[in-house]
Protein backbone atom coordinates (compact mmCIF):
# COMPACT_ATOMS: atom_id res chain seq x y z
CA UNK A 1 0.00 0.00 0.00
CA UNK A 2 1.26 3.45 -0.89
CA UNK A 3 -0.01 6.88 0.21
CA UNK A 4 0.17 9.64 -2.41
CA UNK A 5 -1.11 13.14 -2.91
CA UNK A 6 -4.17 13.31 -5.12
CA UNK A 7 -2.14 15.93 -7.03
CA UNK A 8 0.14 13.08 -8.17
CA UNK A 9 -2.80 11.06 -9.50
CA UNK A 10 -5.33 13.47 -11.04
CA UNK A 11 -6.71 10.49 -12.96
CA UNK A 12 -8.15 9.36 -9.59
CA UNK A 13 -10.40 12.43 -9.28
CA UNK A 14 -13.50 10.68 -10.71
CA UNK A 15 -13.08 7.74 -8.33
CA UNK A 16 -12.63 9.94 -5.26
CA UNK A 17 -15.42 12.27 -6.37
CA UNK A 18 -17.79 9.31 -6.78
CA UNK A 19 -17.00 8.15 -3.24
CA UNK A 20 -17.49 11.63 -1.81
CA UNK A 21 -20.69 12.23 -3.70
CA UNK A 22 -22.25 8.85 -2.89
CA UNK A 23 -21.17 8.89 0.77
CA UNK A 24 -21.90 12.52 1.69
CA UNK A 25 -22.42 14.88 -1.25
CA UNK A 26 -25.73 13.54 -2.52
CA UNK A 27 -27.42 14.95 0.61
CA UNK A 28 -26.97 18.49 -0.74
CA UNK A 29 -29.50 19.12 -3.53
CA UNK A 30 -27.25 21.82 -5.03
CA UNK A 31 -24.35 19.37 -5.37
CA UNK A 32 -23.59 16.88 -8.15
CA UNK A 33 -20.92 14.39 -9.09
CA UNK A 34 -19.64 16.87 -11.69
CA UNK A 35 -19.37 19.69 -9.13
CA UNK A 36 -17.56 17.34 -6.77
CA UNK A 37 -15.05 16.52 -9.53
CA UNK A 38 -14.60 20.22 -10.21
CA UNK A 39 -13.96 21.01 -6.53
CA UNK A 40 -11.40 18.20 -6.26
CA UNK A 41 -9.67 19.42 -9.43
CA UNK A 42 -9.12 22.73 -7.65
CA UNK A 43 -7.49 21.00 -4.67
CA UNK A 44 -4.52 19.33 -6.30
CA UNK A 45 -2.07 20.58 -3.71
CA UNK A 46 1.14 19.20 -2.25
CA UNK A 47 2.29 22.13 -0.13
CA UNK A 48 -0.85 23.93 1.02
CA UNK A 49 -4.33 23.14 2.28
CA UNK A 50 -6.64 21.56 1.45
CA UNK A 51 -4.45 18.53 1.03
CA UNK A 52 -6.18 15.41 -0.27
CA UNK A 53 -4.28 12.13 -0.10
CA UNK A 54 -5.05 8.74 -1.58
CA UNK A 55 -4.13 5.16 -0.80
CA UNK A 56 -3.04 3.06 -3.77
CA UNK A 57 -2.74 -0.72 -3.75
CA UNK A 58 -0.03 -2.83 -5.38
CA UNK A 59 -1.93 -2.77 -8.69
CA UNK A 60 -2.00 1.07 -8.62
CA UNK A 61 -5.75 1.04 -7.90
CA UNK A 62 -6.98 3.85 -5.63
CA UNK A 63 -8.58 2.25 -2.58
CA UNK A 64 -8.92 5.09 -0.06
CA UNK A 65 -8.69 8.80 0.60
CA UNK A 66 -8.57 11.45 3.34
CA UNK A 67 -7.89 15.18 3.60
CA UNK A 68 -6.22 17.75 5.81
CA UNK A 69 -8.23 20.93 5.43
CA UNK A 70 -9.45 24.12 7.03
CA UNK A 71 -12.82 25.01 8.55
CA UNK A 72 -14.90 21.92 7.83
CA UNK A 73 -17.81 22.99 10.02
CA UNK A 74 -19.04 26.56 9.67
CA UNK A 75 -20.63 26.41 13.12
CA UNK A 76 -17.11 26.23 14.59
CA UNK A 77 -15.20 29.09 12.93
CA UNK A 78 -12.51 29.00 15.64
CA UNK A 79 -11.66 25.34 14.90
CA UNK A 80 -9.33 25.74 11.97
CA UNK A 81 -7.71 22.43 10.96
CA UNK A 82 -9.69 19.29 10.22
CA UNK A 83 -9.20 15.69 9.22
CA UNK A 84 -11.96 14.98 6.75
CA UNK A 85 -13.30 12.84 3.96
CA UNK A 86 -11.83 9.59 5.24
CA UNK A 87 -13.12 6.90 2.91
CA UNK A 88 -11.99 3.36 2.15
CA UNK A 89 -13.37 1.40 -0.80
CA UNK A 90 -15.54 -1.50 0.37
CA UNK A 91 -13.16 -4.02 -1.22
CA UNK A 92 -10.26 -2.68 0.89
CA UNK A 93 -11.97 -2.41 4.27
CA UNK A 94 -10.88 -4.37 7.30
CA UNK A 95 -7.18 -4.12 6.46
CA UNK A 96 -6.21 -1.11 8.59
CA UNK A 97 -6.27 1.34 5.71
CA UNK A 98 -8.42 3.95 7.48
CA UNK A 99 -5.91 3.89 10.35
CA UNK A 100 -3.06 4.40 7.89
CA UNK A 101 -4.84 7.35 6.24
CA UNK A 102 -5.68 8.99 9.58
CA UNK A 103 -2.10 8.63 10.79
CA UNK A 104 -0.76 10.10 7.53
CA UNK A 105 -3.03 13.14 7.82
CA UNK A 106 -1.85 13.57 11.43
CA UNK A 107 1.77 13.47 10.22
CA UNK A 108 0.99 16.10 7.59
CA UNK A 109 -0.69 18.24 10.24
CA UNK A 110 2.52 18.17 12.29
CA UNK A 111 4.50 19.17 9.17
CA UNK A 112 2.14 22.13 8.77
CA UNK A 113 2.65 22.98 12.47
CA UNK A 114 -1.00 22.36 13.31
CA UNK A 115 -1.55 22.39 17.07
CA UNK A 116 -5.11 21.01 17.14
CA UNK A 117 -6.75 18.73 14.60
CA UNK A 118 -10.51 18.29 14.58
CA UNK A 119 -12.86 15.80 12.94
CA UNK A 120 -16.53 14.94 12.82
CA UNK A 121 -17.92 11.43 12.74
CA UNK A 122 -21.28 9.69 12.86
CA UNK A 123 -19.71 7.14 15.22
CA UNK A 124 -21.01 8.71 18.41
CA UNK A 125 -18.59 6.65 20.53
CA UNK A 126 -15.67 7.90 18.42
CA UNK A 127 -15.09 4.49 16.83
CA UNK A 128 -11.73 4.19 15.10
CA UNK A 129 -10.76 7.73 16.04
CA UNK A 130 -11.21 7.11 19.77
CA UNK A 131 -9.02 4.01 19.46
CA UNK A 132 -6.37 6.25 17.82
CA UNK A 133 -6.38 8.73 20.71
CA UNK A 134 -8.90 11.35 19.59
CA UNK A 135 -11.17 12.81 22.28
CA UNK A 136 -14.87 13.58 21.92
CA UNK A 137 -15.49 17.27 22.57
CA UNK A 138 -19.10 17.66 21.36
CA UNK A 139 -22.04 15.51 20.40
CA UNK A 140 -24.67 17.34 18.41
CA UNK A 141 -27.07 17.25 15.50
CA UNK A 142 -25.72 18.93 12.39
CA UNK A 143 -27.43 19.04 9.00
CA UNK A 144 -29.87 16.37 10.12
CA UNK A 145 -27.29 13.90 11.43
CA UNK A 146 -26.13 13.09 14.95
CA UNK A 147 -22.37 13.46 15.10
CA UNK A 148 -19.44 13.52 17.47
CA UNK A 149 -16.85 16.25 17.08
CA UNK A 150 -13.40 15.09 18.14
CA UNK A 151 -10.06 16.70 18.86
CA UNK A 152 -6.47 15.58 18.85
CA UNK A 153 -3.71 17.80 20.22
CA UNK A 154 -0.79 17.46 17.85
CA UNK A 155 2.00 18.27 20.29
CA UNK A 156 3.53 20.91 18.03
Amino acid sequence: MQIQYLADRPDAIPTVARWYYEEWGHQDPTNSFELTCERLSGRLNRDRLPLPIIAVDESKVVVGTAQLRRHEMDIFPDREFWLGSVYVAPSARGQGLATTLVKKVAELAVEFQVKELWLQTKALDGGLYARLGWKIVDRLEHKGAKIAVMLRAMGV
